[in-house]
């Protein structure tokens, strides 16, 4: 396709430069081709008239959207563990509100959603490589990350809480937090929260694992959101836990982290989550997964 799009603009620029004139005429329908026509007139804006350096500016469209739609697919990493967010039914078919949003897009960018699991860890690492288009498995958007990624608008807001066992009433608020020992996933926004008040890391992959290891009292809390705790209880009605107490200030903002520079994505999710929103497509996902709205702020209402 792109030979055949390369091709067209070629022939544009050639009659171009034969009349003199200043417009390029239009190219196929087709993404790849709208884009490349858009780059060949800026060319020739800035004076490239030669074959080249058309083809030069037809390369320099070929960004991660192009590659996408061309491709016919929206490559997703998850995790696959982690409900209500991503896992797996009773089918062992992928579910959960963040693969749905997921579908959603890929539905609205006219392409097919692939998922590829993977431990939280490497999630990231993943988009960092390229394997990924981007990660769509409850990504907080921190003052870190965005040094890294870009980040879509958000589409899920909740707060942190500090989970403790039913019986254990040593924890009731930051200051009782000093010399306890806390499981959680080594890329939690509140890792230097926690640090920072005396708090013991002990590292884990999921929400479960370090709900199983505060019931068998290998350590004091966990640090999850209540929709997290809700889920576990639902499929676990036996386990003692409950929430000591919300972290202050703490509402999660959750977006999809693109690589930056690659603005034409960033600005096709924002619009498609925008369209989303409009439509209460985020609000009947959210409904369906957590039984309330959590796709707007509480803090700033």
């Amino acid at each position: 396709m792109k030979k055949r799009v390369l091709s067209m603009i070629l022939g544009a620029v050639l009659a171009m430069t034969m009349l003199s004139a200043c417009a390029v005429p239009a190219a196929s329908s087709a993404p790849a081709a709208g884009d490349a026509a858009e780059a060949v007139t800026e060319a020739a804006e800035a004076g490239g008239e030669t074959a080249a350096e058309a083809a030069e500016a037809v390369e320099e469209v070929d960004d991660q959207l192009a590659a996408i739609l061309n491709a016919g697919k929206f490559v997703v990493g998850i995790e696959g563990t982690y409900p209500p967010f991503t896992y797996h039914d009773e089918n062992g078919d992928l579910a959960g509100y963040d693969v749905e949003v997921a579908q959603k897009i890929a539905e609205k960018l006219g392409v097919e959603a692939e998922f590829v699991e993977a431990a939280w860890d490497s999630l990231l690492i993943g988009v960092d490589t390229g394997r990924f288009d981007t990660v769509i498995n409850q990504v907080s958007i921190t003052p870190e990350r965005q040094e890294k990624y870009d980040f879509s608008d958000p589409y899920y807001f909740n707060a942190r809480t500090v989970i403790v066992r039913g019986d254990d009433d040593r924890i009731k608020s930051e200051e009782d937090l000093k010399g306890m020992k806390v499981a959680t996933n080594l890329t939690n926004a509140y890792i230097g929260w926690l640090e920072e008040r005396g708090a013991e890391i002990v590292g884990v992959d999921t929400s479960g694992e370090s709900a199983e290891m505060l019931l068998s009292g290998r350590v004091d809390f966990t640090n999850f959101s209540q929709v997290v705790l809700n889920d576990y209880l639902k499929e676990h009605p036996d386990a003692d836990l409950r929430v000591a107490f919300v972290i202050p200030n703490s509402e999660a903002q959750v977006g999809v982290p693109i690589r930056k520079g690659e603005e034409r994505l960033l600005a096709k999710v924002n619009e498609i989550l925008q369209e989303l929103r409009d439509e209460g497509t985020l609000q009947e996902l959210s409904i369906k997964y957590f039984g309330e709205d959590f796709t707007h702020s509480v803090e700033n209402n």
